[in-house]
């Protein structure tokens, strides 16, 4: 699949560099991005031709796909603006910053009848994907308390960077880490009926560290945490009626049921970018469909919309948008 890319930067340059050369199933061919100087050499060392915008993007008939490493708050309208030109979408995340662009979103590629894949590359990793299988399979049982902790220092960031932008990056670091923690809990099954959020930091609108507990609709209890300072944490863990597991790391699952021992599995390194490149093109070629449904994308977005109200409101209690009836895909 020949695939252009919006966004050139340094998450943008870290997808091209998983797949390009190295994948029979995807390469980059074209890419436009804010600042065409800065990724000039990157471009040509992986033999893209840097177009200038998406709209240039969209008048060429040898690109069969667009993935967007662009700005939260562009990514609305460059999904409409593609799918009306008939070309799936592979969206880094969030997907949109609120629940009405990101049914206005879907609503554009189901109605073009192309694929709107939201990127949340931890649903390709093997510790998780196991994780998925021992709640299916209700090994756990009934699911009582799911915790998640995605936290790390995003340094690097200068002032003037758009992740540093209130606008595009609300509730301190729920856009850039806290939103992978919600989509890891959607795709447990898991819907918010309310969430309640407790920040830290100086600026309500941009704490260092939050906390969020949700009240899914199962009777459920979620706690998410997501800190933007020291170390690199990922942590989800389940507790069911019948038994418990976690994923200690993006590698390591360690589960058990009810007075059995504990099993511990280290599934080793993985490129959960190439996988969710790869995976994106075998989608779109009609192949495996994309792990994440419309619905579970939405409720994704309704519970992060809610967080970020109830991060400039501590303590209240956030009721998060019913998406119920939304067509899956």
């Amino acid at each position: 699949m020949r695939a252009a890319i919006v966004g050139l930067g340094r998450w943008g340059q870290v997808l091209v560099n998983s797949v390009q050369g190295r994948s029979e199933r995807i390469r980059f061919v074209a890419a436009a991005t804010g600042r065409p100087e800065r990724a000039a050499d990157f471009a040509e060392r992986q033999r893209i031709e840097v177009l200038p915008d998406l709209d240039a993007i969209l008048t060429r008939d040898d690109i069969d796909a667009v993935v967007l490493a662009t700005p939260h708050s562009q990514h609305g309208a460059q999904i409409v603006a593609a799918s009306a030109q008939g070309r799936p979408v592979l969206c880094e995340k969030p997907l949109t910053l609120t629940l009405a662009e990101a049914r206005t979103a879907w609503d554009a590629a189901d109605a073009a009848g192309v694929l709107l894949a939201a990127a949340h590359n931890r649903r390709f990793l093997p510790a998780y994907r196991r994780l998925l299988e021992l709640v299916q399979s209700n090994h756990l049982g009934e699911i009582l308390q799911v915790f998640g902790n995605h936290s790390w220092a995003q340094a690097g960031y200068t002032p003037d960077h758009w992740r540093s932008r209130v606008e595009e990056s609300p509730a301190g670091g729920m856009a850039g880490l806290g939103i992978h923690v919600v989509d890891a809990m959607m795709g447990l099954g898991l819907r918010a009926e309310a969430v309640r959020v407790m920040t830290r930091g100086e600026d309500l609108a941009r704490p260092r560290t939050l906390t969020a507990a949700i009240d899914f609709d199962s009777g459920a209890i979620g706690l998410l945490t997501t800190i933007n300072g020291p170390g690199r944490t990922w942590r989800i863990e389940v507790l069911g009626s019948e038994g418990r597991a976690a994923m200690d790391g993006e590698g390591r699952l360690i589960y058990a049921r009810a007075g059995a021992p504990e099993t511990r599995i280290d599934f080793g390194g993985f490129d959960k970018e190439a996988a969710e490149l790869e995976a994106f093109a075998e989608a779109v070629g009609g192949g495996a469909p994309w792990p994440v449904t419309r619905d579970e994308g939405l409720a994704g977005i309704a519970l992060f919309e809610a967080i970020c109200t109830g991060a400039t409101t501590p303590d209240e209690r956030q009721p998060v948008a019913r998406t119920e009836g939304a067509p899956t895909g």
